[in-house]
């Protein structure tokens, strides 16, 4: 069950702030199988697709000093509020970037008098303003697409359901199409969903009140 639902552990995040540079520990394994997936699904719905694993690798990389420094504590506020804030700060930055690259000229980002007649530079670059409520809502659905993830492919089930599911559930097709296409009833078709559905939401439950009990 690792890998999908980051699980908040004010124990865990110790132990990875007190580690030495350069120490390996199992602590930085448990760290990356809890929250890589959900890291990724959020960088991917935050920043595309295409930047998602840059973004995944920076933000890790940057959460090794923010933990040994001390940065993040407790009473800053879950630790899933605090990692979806830096993963969308570094989609901003890694946007800006990208603006300032495509005018084929460095910017300072600071830089606020350049205007074209279509408003300053820095409006260009600016990061939209995002409430801790968005992002705590955005975060929700990157680690239910996670869930649903690690359902399809880390649990037990059968091919054929995987493949009905994907079809009635993910992409969308009339429930007459895929029976026809498995031949099966489409109260085949209801039922598989039905109970792939309470399996993500089990899932999805128990690792939340985990993270709420560790939070």
């Amino acid at each position: 069950m690792t890998g999908t639902f980051p699980v908040t552990s004010v124990t865990l995040i110790a132990k990875i702030r007190n580690l030495g540079p350069g120490q390996d520990s199992s602590e930085w394994v448990r760290f990356w199988d809890s929250y890589s997936l959900a890291i990724r699904q959020f960088a991917a719905y935050k920043g595309g697709e295409e930047n998602a694993d840059d973004i995944v690798m920076t933000v890790l990389g940057k959460l090794v000093e923010v933990l040994r420094s001390g940065q993040y504590t407790p009473e800053k506020g879950r630790f899933h509020s605090y990692l979806a804030t830096m993963i969308v700060n570094e989609v901003h930055m890694a946007h800006r970037k990208n603006v300032a690259r495509a005018g084929d000229r460095k910017v300072s980002l600071d830089e606020g008098n350049a205007d074209d007649g279509k408003g300053s530079l820095a409006d260009t670059l600016a990061a939209p303003v995002e409430s801790p409520e968005s992002i705590d809502e955005d975060w929700r659905k990157a680690v239910l697409a996670s869930a649903v993830d690690h359902v399809l492919t880390k649990t037990a089930l059968s091919e054929r359901d995987r493949a009905v599911y994907r079809a009635y559930a993910l992409e969308g097709r009339d429930i007459a199409e895929v029976a026809e296409k498995f031949g099966i009833s489409r109260n085949s078709v209801s039922q598989i969903k039905t109970r792939i559905d309470k399996r993500i939401v089990a899932f999805g439950r128990e690792l939340v009140a985990k993270e709420e009990r560790g939070a």
